[in-house]
């Protein structure tokens, strides 16, 4: 049996009675990963679902020409492995450790005996993959309608947005992935994001310093109104 404190340290499990922390800490159990280990492999069976208690993790999938295609980073509080789980099929993505990372598992029977008796946490999940499939259409929007520059301009408001710190002097503070993360997530090449990335700071349109980025908070002067916009 896990400590319930650890539930209570993740958002996902915000407001569960005490007896329903109890419940979950008799069947659930606690996985540990390093940086760049593998969570979950792609076409793996869909046999648990994962709650992220600390770090950070990508979701990603390998093209038929053996690039790898970032889909979305995931952080404490988030979850992934639900979509095995309900369709009852195997993984449709791999997930990897971008830190040293703490994570709640559940198995698929107590997965769907926890939805069956807490609705609250069935809404939570509906809401979230609401939330993903939006997500996933604005990628879409993106790779069709934009450039380069578009969808790297979307890519760092998307950051700020997620996890940057609380805007200061009209700026967010973000921790920069590396430029072939940033190439995997908007279907570039990392010499491309690297040149984009000079040519927005060279603009005064983000300011770098080493591995943090600061990002406007609203439409820099000089930025297209299409690449800078917020949703």
């Amino acid at each position: 049996m896990i400590d319930p404190a650890v539930f209570r340290r993740v958002a996902f499990f915000a407001g569960l009675e005490p007896q329903q922390l109890q419940t979950l800490s008799r069947v659930a159990s606690v996985r540990r990963f390093h940086p760049g280990e593998t969570i979950l492999h792609e076409s793996d069976p869909g046999d648990q679902f994962f709650v992220i208690a600390q770090g950070s993790v990508k979701v990603f999938v390998d093209s038929p020409d053996g690039r790898e295609v970032v889909l979305t980073h995931l952080q404490a509080g988030d979850f992934f492995g639900e979509m095995a789980l309900l369709e009852g099929e195997s993984r449709s993505a791999s997930v990897t450790a971008l830190t040293d990372c703490e994570t709640v598992a559940l198995s698929r029977d107590d997965f769907f005996t926890a939805l069956s008796s807490d609705f609250a946490l069935t809404r939570k999940i509906l809401q979230a993959l609401s939330a993903r499939l939006r997500r996933a259409n604005e990628v879409i929007e993106s790779l069709a309608l934009q450039d380069v520059g578009g969808r790297l301009a979307r890519y760092l408001l998307r950051l700020a947005d997620e996890s940057g710190q609380a805007a200061v002097d009209g700026y967010f503070v973000v921790h920069r992935p590396t430029h072939q993360e940033i190439a995997n997530s908007i279907g570039a090449t990392r010499e491309t994001v690297t040149r984009m990335l000079k040519q927005f700071e060279d603009r005064k349109l983000i300011r770098i310093k080493g591995a943090m980025v600061w990002v406007p908070a609203e439409v820099p002067p000089g930025a297209r109104e299409n690449e800078w916009r917020r949703r």
